[in-house]
């Protein structure tokens, strides 16, 4: 029987930074390539969506250019109330698969096909080693987002800010974290973050409001209800929720916290 090592010396660590590149190439070749993909298809739907209402609406209000001025400026004010819309209804998908893509199998994949039998017969633990590639996924992930958020810039108009990227980490880290944790507790971690996501969005909405004293329990469940103003707020270039962002943020890295205690108390081995 193979045994995982669970020794704290300096070999661990020094061993995590030989680890990281390959996690960065395996975020590359499969997680971040399909992330691109599957979020540039999308894309180019709601960009032709765009330029689509934009060539059919014909001749600009009269309105709209004693408005502001101009037909170039009633123009780019059209584009812009088109990009807002749809970057609030788009953050929340490319958040939402962005961390799905990204802790998919992170730990349970290793687990049911028993690669972690060779990974931790080095001197290296489970927590160390998945939260490293918890935190290098979510690196390259915010990478890919710089990298679409100035194609986006250059085909529609800038968007990138310090407050876009706040919005979309904090929620990639709300689903990110949930996964993560799911992922170290079972074998179904895709699949059980679809559920609970979903399961979170009809409870919020049903009973967030309500005055039942058993409302504490949808504490457990991740801040669905929170996602709209955040991604709202962050399409509009104004002020972010900080509050919402707070939540989102904090209940990601406390389920990214049970996952290392899961790691660290029980065995990588299914009975």
């Amino acid at each position: 029987m193979t045994a995982v090592a669970t020794t704290t010396g300096a070999q661990p660590h020094a061993r995590l930074g030989r680890y990281s590149l390959w996690q960065v190439r395996d975020y590359v070749l499969n997680r971040g390539l399909p992330t691109l993909i599957v979020m540039l298809l999308l894309g180019y739907l709601g960009v032709s969506a765009i330029f689509g209402r934009l060539d059919s609406s014909g001749a600009v209000p009269p309105y709209l250019i004693r408005k502001y001025g101009s037909l170039e400026a009633a123009h780019a004010a059209m584009r812009h109330d088109l990009s807002v819309n749809f970057l609030a209804s788009f953050l929340g998908t490319f958040a939402f698969l962005g961390a799905l893509i990204a802790m998919n199998g992170i730990v349970a994949n290793d687990r049911k096909l028993g690669f972690y039998r060779f990974t931790f017969s080095k001197p290296v633990s489970p927590a160390a080693y998945y939260g490293a590639e918890f935190i290098v996924n979510g690196l390259c992930f915010l990478v890919l987002t710089v990298v679409l958020t100035l194609v986006y810039g250059a085909r529609v108009e800038p968007v990138l800010s310090v407050a876009l990227l706040v919005a979309i980490g904090s929620a990639y880290l709300c689903y990110a974290g949930l996964a993560f944790a799911l992922s170290a507790a079972s074998r179904w971690d895709w699949l059980s973050l679809v559920a609970v996501a979903g399961a979170a969005e009809v409870l919020w909405g049903r009973y967030g409001s309500s005055g039942s004293p058993l409302k504490f329990l949808l504490g457990v469940l991740p801040p669905m209800h929170r996602t709209s103003a955040v991604y709202a707020a962050a399409a509009s270039g104004t002020a972010l929720p900080s509050h919402s962002v707070l939540w989102l943020a904090g209940y990601g890295t406390i389920a990214f916290l049970a996952g290392l205690a899961i790691l660290r108390h029980r065995r990588l081995a299914f009975n």
